[in-house]
Formats: C-alpha cells, structure tokens, sequence
C-alpha cells in the first residue's frame, strides 16, 4: 500500500471540515465581540445552534480556559488561552514590518521613497521607510522624527483632528521656517490642512527641504488609528503631473494597509498615541 504525501493530506484536510469545531470557532468569535459575555440562551439564539449543542461546547471550552464561566444564571465570556493567545500574536507582529512589503512595492511602482508616519508628539515619526532602487532618491530612515506643520505625513495627520486635538501637536507660533514655502502661522496651516481634509491628500512642495516634494495620504481603516503614508523625491519629479501618476498607487497602498487586520492590532498595541483620543 502506497503511503499518502503530504500534498495528499493537506487536500484532504481542506476538504474536511469539522463541524463542532467549525461551531466553537463561531462561538469564541461571538462572544469576542460582546463587553459584558452572554447567557446560554443568548449564544443559542444569536448563532442559532441548539442549547444543548452549544452547552456541550462551552464545557469543552472552558475546560481548555478558553471560556469562562461567572454569575448565576450563568453569563459565558473568552477565557484567558484566548487572552493569551491574542497576546502572542500581537507579540509577533510589528507593525513596521508588517507595512514594509507594501512600502517597497509603492517604492519601486512610483520610484519614491515611501514613509509610514503617526504622530508622536509635535513631531512625526517614521516607522517605516523604503527607498527606491536608484541613486538619485530623498533619504530617510525608519524611526526617525520630523516635523508636523511642514512635511506632507505631518499635515495629513494633523488634517484628521479637531483644532483642540492639533494643539499638542504644534510648536508656538511662529512656525520655524525651514524654506520660504514654509508655513509659519496657525491660520495659514489650518486653512490649508482644511483643504486638505477636501481633497484627501497633503502635499509639501519644499516647505522641510529645497529641491525635495512629497504627496501623503491616511490610511483609511475601522480602528481609529491615525496613519498615513507619503511618498517623496525630487520636487521636479513630484510636480502636478508626478502626483497625478503617484496618488492612484499611494491610494492603493493605503487601502491595502487599512484593510489588514494585524498590522492594525500590532499599530494599536506598540502605542496607543496613534489612536483617537489619545494623542499625547
């Protein structure tokens, strides 16, 4: 008898499917979502399962403490192995590595270097940073911090918050001046940052550096996380037309981020600073 291959398993495990643990996975994702646990009338209604089967996998559950058990009557919640093992997988997630495949394909799509920014403060940091394959290219590098008023990841996150929200991102005014391009007064950013949040992107045509453009936008997500993405290179390769052709792709790229569930997890477990309401 000829033994199965490993191709052969794999076909047949993906084939089959258990029902019990197709219906305790449904279960543990119910009640992840629910603040205060629910009864088991509850669950048996809300996934519409019989009583007696969902009560059979509650015992299996919570034997293994991915269930836990508290009140009279009793009200079902996770348990502390599902706890543990949302810890882990945060653990193994950093976010910065998670965006770099999508970083470096904008990168080598647009010929720009692209940056993955949050707040921090007055200042932007860089969390991620990939350069394109050419000698001619804006350095950078990740972790490093910038400036908000003056730079496109800086406004397109200030564009996101209220006027209260962006005073503890902001210096005193006047603004330093790093170029004549550079916004110095809070009137002259909050007008522009209000025609940014119009038409979705930022751009600093040299107002951090002579000779360097950029053009940013947020990524658009469920989480409240507020994130953004840019590219930047040489002001004459990121005039109105060199935008034009970037901004589909940035767009793309944003999408693609906002949509990934564990890079988001990973950006809201590093720090909580890069959520709405806290952006100390």
């Amino acid at each position: 008898m000829l033994c199965p291959t490993v191709r052969d398993m794999e076909q047949r495990a993906t084939s089959y499917r258990s029902q019990g643990l197709v219906r305790a996975l449904r279960l543990l994702r119910h009640l992840g979502g629910l603040d205060d646990g629910a009864t088991l009338s509850d669950l048996s209604a809300a996934l519409d399962i019989p009583k007696s089967t969902v009560l059979r996998l509650l015992v299996v559950l919570e034997e293994e403490d991915f269930v836990a058990r508290t009140g009279e009557p009793p009200r079902y919640r996770v348990g502390d192995a599902v706890l543990e093992l949302a810890d882990s997988s945060v653990r193994s997630a950093d976010a910065a590595e998670l965006a770099a495949p999508v970083l470096r394909l904008l990168a080598d799509r647009t010929g720009l270097t692209a940056n993955l920014g949050v707040l921090a403060g007055t200042s932007v940091l860089h969390l991620r940073v990939e350069e394109p394959d050419r000698p001619l290219r804006f350095r950078s590098s990740s972790g490093s911090l910038d400036h908000t008023w003056c730079t496109g990841l800086g406004k397109m996150l200030l564009a996101g918050l209220t006027a209260e929200q962006r005073d503890q991102h902001l210096p005193e005014e006047p603004f330093p001046a790093f170029t004549p391009a550079t916004l110095t007064t809070r009137a002259a950013l909050d007008a522009e940052l209000d025609r940014i949040g119009e038409r979705g992107h930022s751009v600093d045509d040299e107002e951090r550096d002579r000779g360097v453009a950029c053009v940013a936008v947020a990524v658009p997500n469920d989480a409240g996380a507020h994130v953004a993405i840019s590219v930047a290179g040489p002001s004459g390769e990121v005039d109105d037309e060199g935008r034009a052709r970037a901004l589909p792709l940035l767009r793309e790229a944003a999408a693609e981020l906002g949509a990934n569930r564990r890079f988001l997890t990973a950006l809201r477990a590093v720090r909580g600073a890069y959520l709405t309401g806290d952006h100390a």
